[in-house]
């Protein structure tokens, strides 16, 4: 019907000029119908923008519209690491850190990263924390807006120390900051994550890391946590210990302190977590190790003490003997004990004999008997303790080269 009534028109116009006269006119009057017509047409909308935009206009016509990042449907991973090298200055190593971690790996082809580097960085989160918790970035960016919200409310002093909270779920977190919230008129340090660094003298962050393993630990009721939380602080258990094994918050206060009392009678020199929640069978097992070695130290206040008055060397004679194999160090007074015993008692190895190869206060004490006796039965008697200490193979070895070589003497004076 337009075209038709167009035609019409110029129709008229062309009975009415003469006939040599230019194209240009109808070019002009065709132009400026369409222009006339489209200025009363209905208004378009930006798909991308959402702005209006007239017919036949373009959007630089209109309004400044801003850009929208979350319009975008991924980030190159160059595009990503340029960003994070820009903001936060990471290292190669920090950047392959984070651009290999699961959450990152699997969301920044299919989401716009950027708008989520730009929340972190306006709401004070450190490179350290991106560091540590690399998944924060690939977080859908309008939860992680509410998800700090939520955070927020709670009356912090840094977001830095609640940052591992921002892996729970949006209820999740919600009831977990409402229950907090709740008590804050309880403590002056306003929450419990506060409450717990204030008390074992650690940095809020190293709290919330383990806390937001364990979130039993703030929800259950906050008399029992308290007196728990005593309990283990007037009983001298490491604070770091604590913090790693927190199941034993979950027993009563007076078990609590009953096991704790009983390690402490048996005069345990480190009161762990676990002797709170273990089996009797086990408790009682550690208990009497640690009245056995009470008894076998004696007078003597150390390790080291014990094996210099044992091997007649000084302290600081036996602390360097000891330090050639450290873990000489984590032995049990007990089975050092009855090395020694054996060695210079009944193998009737000298004492420098056993302290040049300390090692062997280490190994089992019944293959160390075995090994004595098989070679004494050859009629061979080590010139060292190292053969004692290697490898069944290489034992094994050494044994079958003196049995066949037993009968010639310039050999058996090599070994």
């Amino acid at each position: 019907m337009l075209r038709s009534l167009v035609r019409s028109l110029e129709t008229a116009f062309q009975l009415n000029r003469p006939l040599n006269a230019n194209a240009g006119p109808r070019l002009c009057f065709r132009r400026s119908l369409f222009s006339q017509i489209e200025s009363h047409a209905v208004p378009r909308k930006s798909l991308l923008t959402g702005a209006t935009t007239a017919p036949g206009g373009s959007e630089t016509d209109n309004e400044y519209v801003p850009y929208r990042p979350e319009l975008e449907t991924g980030t190159k991973a160059s595009v990503l690491v340029e960003l994070l090298r820009e903001r936060f200055r990471f290292s190669d190593a920090e950047l392959k850190r984070i651009m290999t971690d699961d959450v990152v790996y699997r969301n920044y082809r299919g989401r716009s990263l950027a708008l989520t580097l730009d929340t972190l960085h306006a709401e004070g989160v450190s490179r350290r924390s991106l560091v540590e918790y690399p998944w924060i970035i690939g977080q859908d960016s309008k939860r992680l807006e509410l998800k700090l919200q939520l955070i927020k409310s709670m009356d912090i002093t840094d977001i830095n120390h609640f940052v591992p909270f921002l892996r729970l779920t949006v209820p999740r977190l919600r009831k977990l900051v409402s229950g907090l919230n709740s008590e804050r008129s309880a403590m002056p340090q306003r929450n419990r994550v506060y409450y717990i660094s204030d008390k074992l003298e650690v940095s809020p962050d190293l709290v919330a890391k383990y806390l937001s393993k364990r979130l039993f630990i703030l929800e259950m009721p906050y008399e029992m946590f308290e007196k728990n939380l005593h309990h283990m602080i007037e009983y001298n258990v490491s604070p770091i210990n604590i913090l790693k094994d927190l199941w034993a918050f979950r027993y009563t206060p007076k078990a609590v302190q009953l096991r704790l009392e009983r390690a402490k009678r048996a005069k345990k020199d480190k009161i762990m977590p676990w002797m709170v929640r273990c089996p009797e069978p086990i408790l009682q097992r550690s208990l009497k190790l640690s009245l056995d070695e009470l008894q076998v130290l004696g007078k003597f206040s150390s390790v080291v003490e014990y094996v210099a008055h044992r091997l007649g060397f000084t302290v600081s004679e036996a602390k360097g003997i000891m330090d050639r194999h450290p873990q000489v160090h984590t032995v049990r007074v007990t089975k050092i004990k009855e090395v020694i015993d054996y060695l210079i008692d009944e193998a009737q190895f000298t004492r420098f004999e056993v302290a040049q190869v300390p090692r062997v206060l280490c190994h089992s004490l019944k293959t160390t008997k075995k090994r004595i006796e098989e070679l004494k039965s050859h009629g061979c008697r080590p010139s060292s303790l190292v053969i004692i200490c290697r490898s069944k193979r290489e034992y094994d070895k050494f044994l079958q080269h003196w049995v066949s070589h037993a009968r010639d003497p310039e050999v058996v004076s090599g070994l």
